[in-house]
């Protein structure tokens, strides 16, 4: 199966949606991180076994994470860093697999980088030529 690769303005298309998606996935974990479960040793402790630990919100909670995780991954779109808002966009550079960057609060993409260098490898995109975007086109 392969993978798609984005053109850099493919990738820019996705970001109403993505943006919709990310602020969501964020509400959610920040709404978890302050709700976080702390039942399950009770219920160990006091034989509980036809109730579940997890409080029925946290567990709606988590279904919601999952699924718009799956949303964006559906997409193509990789969720690097869902707290931060950081996201990869396979796509190809000069011939080459690159990763282009976005975090959400940016207008557009703007920046890539190697597969495994990470963000701390971001680079600004090269300015389009004659040929247009500077990525190479195809999925």
């Amino acid at each position: 199966m392969s993978r798609k690769h984005f053109t850099v303005g493919e990738a820019n298309q996705t970001l109403p949606r993505l943006v919709r998606l990310m602020h969501a996935l964020q509400h959610k974990l920040q709404w978890m991180s302050s709700h976080q479960p702390n039942g399950g040793q009770a219920a160990v402790e006091h034989n509980i076994v036809n109730e579940g630990p997890v409080d029925p919100h946290y567990f709606r909670s988590l279904v919601t994470v999952r699924r718009i995780v799956k949303d964006v991954e559906s997409m193509g779109v990789q969720i690097k860093d869902a707290r931060n808002g950081l996201v990869d966009f396979p796509s190809r550079l000069y011939g080459r697999d690159i990763l282009l960057c976005w975090k959400l609060g940016e207008s557009k993409v703007r920046f890539w980088h190697d597969p495994d260098s990470g963000y701390s490898g971001r680079q600004p995109l090269p300015e389009p030529d004659s040929k247009g975007s500077g990525s190479d086109e195809g999925n």
